[in-house]
């Protein structure tokens, strides 16, 4: 948390002006009371910028200390209760790698910090809160304490709580506090915030839950804490409309199934608490001989990756990635995604053999409007077909984070490298699991996975030619016209173009999958579409691909059960 000397300095960064008279009170040293010990923390939360259940709102906190003497607050968290987030993603990521305390592209909060020099002059100093880069490996964000472009004292940890953590998932942000400015003795009486821009939770219990501040003085040692409910409402009034779709392919070599699950939705949704994916007996057999990799233990870091995850997030720049294990026992089976810092999830799913059932409950109140997770063909695959019946229907049952919904999302699919299947072994390429979310809300995303075919050439650009309804947003870049919000997993953009409407987007290098990700700043949607969004039953997608030889192939697919 910093050196004593540190910390005493924090505030030497003010202007001068700001605290008019230190020279004075300097002088009045010698009438100074002596130090106590021990200060009292109380809190109160402002909402009145609005309490609705996954909302963008303001919220003002106000911290008073009542220090005896000289004392004053030095180690100080506030502990943000499970689903209130800042948003990370704040001017496309930028404010997380380069600080910047000139203007307000980075400011996330407005505040004043009254002190008393020598334990009874006030002293009162306006400042802003700037999201700034991580200070330690593993932070979501640092925040600093600005005033008039100048940071006072260090920078403060902003960390998500871990899964398992017995305050839950979370936002925790540690400060430092100053007991000293330009030499002068002083003690922080108030500190009176608002902190804009944050993500409302999506449950309403009724026991609200709680925010809170942990406090220890320079003088005495003892945590104190104290905390106050934060009021959320409207939690039923949220859209939940997740969709759910599947692929696989089989190995040529062996029975075993490189399988694919993706749940997606609008970023304006409530997300889900639980998610339950049942897949066909007669289709997909769990692999037995895969005991061969169950871990048993993953804090022994000697386990073998059976798969991976992606996540995407509005409130962070960039998609998370994780890796997905077989982990428990034969009386006992899971698989569990592990997410690294800055999001240190960890999300078991229950195995269920005699249904075939992989359930995952206790999710985290974060908003994702991408879930994609591929577990591994080969001979420690979970899954395998002995291709009798090479086509079928999935099912996903989500439950949002209120409890109050639950969705039933059917995917019918076939498992490419079948025996007359008319998949894997094709002679084009192909466009799988795609999918169209937050129609109905006015805000569209587009989502779809292109690959080419097993042995061929690999992709070296594609064009997407978007359904009725649905248009690019244009930006000029120079001379061109281009579009803002395109996300690849899996390759890298070199170019992105407009022509005629359609999206032309060149790889850096060509690849042989990809997933491809168009976020709702890059699209704009008609009126007509809106107002028929509940009627929709399907979309058609046209995506037109090269690839390294140069060889074109135009790929026609429906978009069926498009998310509201």
């Amino acid at each position: 948390m910093g050196s004593r000397e540190e910390k005493h300095g924090m505030w030497h960064g003010l202007r001068p002006n700001a605290l008019a008279g230190v020279a004075v009170l300097a002088a009045m040293a010698i009438a100074a009371p002596v130090a106590g010990a021990s200060i009292t923390p109380t809190l109160t939360l402002n909402q009145s910028a609005g309490t609705a259940a996954g909302s963008t709102a303001n919220l003002g906190v106000d911290l008073k200390f009542a220090p005896t003497g000289t004392d004053s607050p030095d180690d100080m968290t506030l502990n943000l209760p499970p689903g209130l987030l800042a948003n990370a993603a704040i001017d496309g990521g930028a404010c997380l790698t380069t600080a910047d305390l000139s203007d307000t592209a980075c400011q996330v909060g407005t505040g004043t910090v009254t002190a008393d020099a020598f334990g009874y002059i006030p002293i009162t100093t306006p400042v802003t809160f700037d999201l700034v880069p991580p200070p330690a490996a593993g932070d979501l964000a640092g925040l600093a304490v600005n005033s008039s472009g100048t940071q006072i004292g260090s920078t403060a940890d902003v960390k998500v709580r871990p899964s398992g953590d017995p305050d839950g998932v979370g936002i925790t942000i540690d400060f430092v506090l100053p007991d000293s400015l330009y030499g002068t003795p002083i003690s922080i009486t108030e500190i009176s915030s608002t902190f804009d821009g944050l993500r409302y939770p999506t449950t309403c219990p009724s026991t609200p839950q709680s925010f809170g501040v942990s406090v220890d003085s320079y003088s005495d040692p003892t945590v104190d804490t104290v905390t106050a409910p934060l009021t959320v409402t409207r939690c039923s009034s949220l859209t939940y409309a997740p969709a759910f779709t599947v692929t696989a392919a089989r190995d040529s070599a062996d029975k075993q199934v490189k399988l694919s699950t993706q749940i997606v939705q609008g970023a304006d949704q409530a997300p889900s608490s639980s998610v339950s994916l049942s897949f066909p007996p007669a289709v997909l057999s769990p692999n037995l001989a895969a005991v061969e990799v169950l871990c048993k233990s993953l804090s022994a870091g000697n386990c073998t990756p059976v798969g991976s995850a992606t996540a995407t997030s509005p409130l962070y720049p960039r998609p998370l990635t994780g890796q997905a294990y077989f982990t428990g026992s034969t009386s006992g089976l899971s698989l569990t995604l592990v997410f690294p810092s800055p999001f240190p999830l960890t999300l078991t799913g229950a195995v269920t053999l005699a249904t075939n059932t992989t359930t995952f409950s206790g999710l985290p109140d974060i908003p994702l409007t991408d879930l994609a997770v591929t577990l591994d063909s080969g001979a420690g695959g979970l899954y395998q077909t002995n291709c009798l019946k090479p086509s079928g229907t999935a099912n996903a049952v989500l439950t949002d984070q209120n409890g109050d919904k639950t969705v039933t999302a059917p995917d019918a699919f076939t498992v490419a490298g079948c025996p007359g299947s008319g998949a894997g072994g094709g002679s084009g390429p192909a466009v799988t699991a795609p999918a169209v979310t937050g129609l109905s809300s006015g805000h569209p995303s587009l989502h779809f996975t292109l690959s080419a075919p097993r042995n061929a050439a690999k992709l070296r650009a594609f064009t997407i030619e978007l359904p009725g309804g649905l248009s690019f947003v244009a930006h000029r870049s120079g001379r061109r016209a281009t579009v803002r919000g395109v996300r690849l997993s899996g390759a890298r953009i070199k170019s992105l173009a407009l022509s005629h409407g359609h999206l032309v987007v060149t790889l850096r290098s060509a690849v042989s999958r990809l997933r491809v990700t168009v976020g709702s700043a890059a699209l704009r949607e008609s009126a007509a579409l809106r107002a028929r969004a509940k009627r929709i039953k399907s979309l058609r997608l046209t995506v037109l691909t090269t690839n390294a030889k140069g060889k074109r192939a135009t790929i026609h697919v429906e978009i069926k059960h498009p998310g509201l």
